[in-house]
């Protein structure tokens, strides 16, 4: 089984030096910490990837933290990539792993999910979705904020 887990950075602070810079409010380290203990309690322990952006790098750290796991930050996820992009990367990565988690920035995430599942809606800060990817022709959905 391949499962992709995308979530969402949690909520960051408005302003700061350069958008880069934006550090995650206490209420959005609160709700990745609420969502990584959700997926922790679910038995996942993914090889967690993330944008190099601070709120995604903060993110990450809670998530590792919580999930025992190491994050790494990759340029891939800072959104410059298309969503169609971003999959077809996530994919590469898959063949390295058999739980990826990517912590994005909308709109990419929330464009993934909805490549993998067209009625999924868009992410609020924090929220993430997990998916099963073995059959790439038919993603399935198992759980998430929605």
């Amino acid at each position: 089984m391949k499962i992709l887990i995308l979530l969402r950075h949690g909520q960051a602070q408005p302003y700061a030096p350069t958008d880069a810079q934006r550090p995650l409010t206490a209420a959005g380290q609160e709700k990745v910490a609420a969502s990584a203990q959700a997926l922790k309690e679910a038995g996942y322990r993914p090889t967690l990837l993330c944008s190099p952006l601070l709120r995604a790098v903060q993110s990450a750290q809670i998530a590792g933290a919580i999930l025992q796991v190491s994050p790494q930050p990759k340029t891939e996820l800072d959104g410059h990539l298309s969503a169609a992009q971003l999959l077809v990367w996530a994919r590469e990565q898959l063949r390295q792993t058999d739980c990826l988690m990517l912590v994005g920035h909308n709109p990419n995430i929330s464009s993934v999910a909805r490549i993998l599942n067209p009625q999924y809606i868009s992410f609020s800060a924090g929220e993430y979705a997990v998916f099963d990817v073995t059959d790439a022709a038919r993603p399935a959905w198992l759980q998430g904020e929605h």
